[in-house]
């Protein structure tokens, strides 16, 4: 006989399953594409990703010139760099008639080689999907609340079977018994598997979700937005910057460049160095610089952050698993994949004890 307290905590475990249940699955597939973003894209889009190298690079003051005459009155938000690499080609990203646009750009031409609305592309609507389920904010809230479900089903699966947590390895999964008892079998079996990573995503995407709750309730005075046009584009001394940021910085590579918003004049130049961690951020170190001379303001290590911007970044490397190139990549999607069947499974187990 089951003591009061198991039956509880098994009642949790089924209760929190069935809620959560599509939202974790929905979760785990979009999760599976986002750890492989960039690789998704440049293989749904291999003309837009690489470039046949002929002459020299244009200077990006230059390419952004090919930007402007296409998109006179757009914002540009950033600019990716390719200099480390002879065939890839730098993209832009901009705002154009309220839209968001990919850029890309021939570097030895300036011929723009593909423009694309950003919110449309496959990876942007997988991240919409697995944040928000397309429906910001409700959408975001609920996916919250999926974390938690699966939280609350991880935990209390792993007290109900504490006794016998190791032990589904000894017994394996019996193929020739019941259906119940396989599905049953692969449900405890992946889970024990998958356990650490489970509670890993699930900790994490609560940690992500409640920034977003305190974003959109407000968590501080609110600040006033600026009504003052961009710095045009035609101002913005880019390669000048750049220059200033590599002799200011030692061995700096830049990567990515964020362009003033309205009512600002810096613009952030971010990217690494020999030794950056990529656990503390897809970029470890950026230089402010002024956007009109192009001169050095200041410059940032994520080494020297504090506390909260540390944990934050390690829990964002830790919840997309890029961290490891792409053995942590196959390691994250198996895993995925394995908590998306002991979602099935558990679904599965459910509707034959009902019938």
């Amino acid at each position: 006989m089951l003591s009061l307290s198991d039956k509880t905590v098994y009642s949790l475990h089924r209760i929190s399953g069935l809620v959560g249940g599509l939202f974790i699955l929905i979760i785990t597939i979009t999760g599976s594409i986002l750890v492989v973003d960039k690789q998704v894209d440049n293989l749904l889009n291999p003309n837009q990703t690489k470039v046949e190298p002929i002459g020299n690079h244009l200077s990006y003051n230059q390419l952004l010139v090919s930007v402007q005459l296409q998109y006179p009155s757009a914002q540009v938000l950033g600019l990716q760099l390719a200099d480390n690499d002879k065939t890839g080609a730098p993209r832009v990203d901009l705002i154009d008639q309220g839209g968001w646009k990919w850029v890309v750009l021939n570097p030895y031409t300036g011929a723009i080689i593909g423009a694309r609305n950003a919110d449309a592309t496959l990876v942007r609507r997988a991240r919409e999907l697995h944040e928000n389920l397309l429906l910001e904010p409700i959408g975001g809230f609920v996916m919250g609340l999926a974390g938690i479900c699966l939280l609350g089903s991880v935990l209390t699966g792993t007290w109900y079977y504490r006794r016998s947590l190791l032990s589904v390895f000894n017994i394996g999964i019996r193929w020739n018994k019941s259906a119940r008892i396989v599905y049953a079998d692969i449900h405890k079996w992946l889970g024990v598997v998958a356990l650490l990573f489970m509670l890993m995503m699930s900790a994490t995407g609560i940690f992500f979700h409640w920034e977003q709750i305190e974003r959109q309730f407000g968590d501080g005075a609110p600040q006033n937005k600026s009504q003052s046009a961009p710095i045009p584009i035609t101002a913005i001394s880019i390669d000048k910057a750049l220059a200033a940021a590599k002799a200011s910085i030692a061995d700096f590579q830049p990567e990515l460049i964020d362009f003033p918003k309205p009512g600002d004049t810096t613009l952030v130049i971010r990217g690494n160095m020999p030794g950056s961690l990529r656990m503390l951020g897809q970029y470890n170190v950026s230089a402010t610089m002024n956007a009109r001379t192009g001169q050095y303001v200041t410059g940032f290590n994520a080494r020297d952050a504090d506390l909260e911007y540390i944990a934050e970044h390690i829990f964002e490397e830790l919840h997309f698993g890029r961290y490891g190139g792409w053995i942590s990549q196959i390691i994250y999607i198996l895993l995925a994949m394995a908590t998306a069947i002991v979602t099935i499974t558990g679904l599965i187990i459910w509707f034959l004890k009902r019938n």
